[in-house]
């Protein structure tokens, strides 16, 4: 456990508060700044129903759409600089075209932006026979996500879109010839020791004695989950694809992170400064989205990293309860991993507590106002 320092009195009470008001059952914050860890802090239950358990740091979440930054957009940025793929070549390049709903198709900078014209969420797993081999409910979502039919040109709206990402996982796939969790594995974790982090391929043997954060008594699945993706696109396909199914400690999550920032800072990193600096600038596409490539950054006045980080900053959220913001201007690093799906999904206390949370990391680290 890293040094607590008194500064940080506000953000642990502030931590116990977002379980006491119901927030989410339990949570587990990493802050870092300049380089180290300068707390740590795990609070509330990693698991509720059927029997408690607490949350500690050890605790493995279901990152849900973190997995769109942490994993796909990394997975992309690999490849590009390999000279595998264009940003602005056309999503059908790289993928067959077999049942693809006609008309234009979105370019990879239009599926990393959300500006492709595909829709928001939608239930494609209801379409798919779960009693399938796995391998065959991914190609039925795969060819699922090809049929769908844009709704506006692309580069002409932002629609938040986990499709865009499915694609973007099977275009990893096609190009590198290799599945998408073991591409990940081999090209990201791996190399940034990044030990607590992985997908988990529901047709493996489950791990054994891990500490994971209960998710959703699911209503079609009938069980509570632990250990297995929340998503249920991202379920019917086995548990791995590009827009949801990451595991990981916050610890890990903040690890990422930090290897990061060292690459922004001119350290060596997975990929080449010049695309990590092209991935993390606004795209504004269109004219007045926040979006960079893969990662979101702050909308001026509602933001979820609060008031104080700068405009620079980049970061991304999770439906289970999860959110990485990261200041490349103020060197900072927030990881907060939470369970608010736990055992339902309507808790919404979150949407208020993270920007409440970010900004008391940022008066603790007194850096609120530079």
């Amino acid at each position: 456990m890293p040094h607590r320092r008194s500064s940080f009195q506000a953000v642990a009470r502030l931590l116990v508060q977002g379980v006491t008001e119901g927030c989410f059952p339990g949570a587990v914050l990493v802050v870092g700044h300049q380089g180290e860890l300068v707390f740590e802090d795990a609070v509330g239950d990693a698991a509720q129903v059927p029997s408690r358990r607490p949350m500690t740091p050890e605790t493995v979440f279901d990152l849900a759409s973190l997995t769109k930054p942490i994993a796909t957009t990394t997975a992309l940025m690999l490849l590009l600089d390999a000279g595998e793929v264009e940003l602005d070549a056309p999503i059908r390049t790289y993928l067959p075209t077999d049942g693809q709903a006609e008309g234009a198709s979105p370019s990879l900078r239009h599926l990393l932006t959300h500006s492709s014209g595909l829709p928001a969420v939608r239930p494609f797993y209801r379409r798919i026979d779960p009693a399938l081999p796995q391998h065959e409910r991914k190609q039925q979502m795969y060819r699922a996500v090809h049929r769908e039919p844009l709704r506006a040109p692309p580069g002409t709206t932002m629609c938040y879109s986990d499709a865009g990402f499915i694609l973007l996982a099977e275009l990893v796939e096609a190009v590198a010839v290799t599945p998408f969790d073991d591409f990940c594995a081999a090209a990201i974790f791996r190399p940034l020791g990044l030990t607590e982090m992985g997908f988990i391929d529901l047709a493996r043997p489950r791990p054994l004695g891990v500490p994971f954060a209960s998710t959703e008594a699911c209503p079609w699945r009938q069980r509570i989950l632990a250990g297995e993706v929340h998503d249920e696109n991202a379920w019917i396909m086995g548990g791995v694809s590009g827009h949801a199914g990451l595991f990981a400690t916050a610890r890990a999550v903040w690890r990422f992170a930090q290897t990061f920032l060292d690459g922004l800072h001119g350290r060596p990193w997975l990929a080449s400064l010049p695309t990590m600096r092209s991935f993390i600038q606004p795209q504004s596409i269109p004219t007045g989205s926040t979006w960079a490539l893969g990662w979101d950054t702050p909308t001026p006045g509602r933001s979820s990293s609060g008031r104080y980080f700068s405009s620079s900053a980049i970061g991304h959220l999770g439906f289970t309860g999860t959110s990485l913001w990261i200041d490349p201007v103020k060197d900072v690093s927030v990881v907060l991993l939470t369970n608010r799906v736990h055992p339902s999904r309507q808790r919404e206390g979150i949407r208020a507590f993270r920007p409440a949370i970010h900004d008391a990391v940022m008066e603790a680290l007194r850096i609120a106002r530079r």
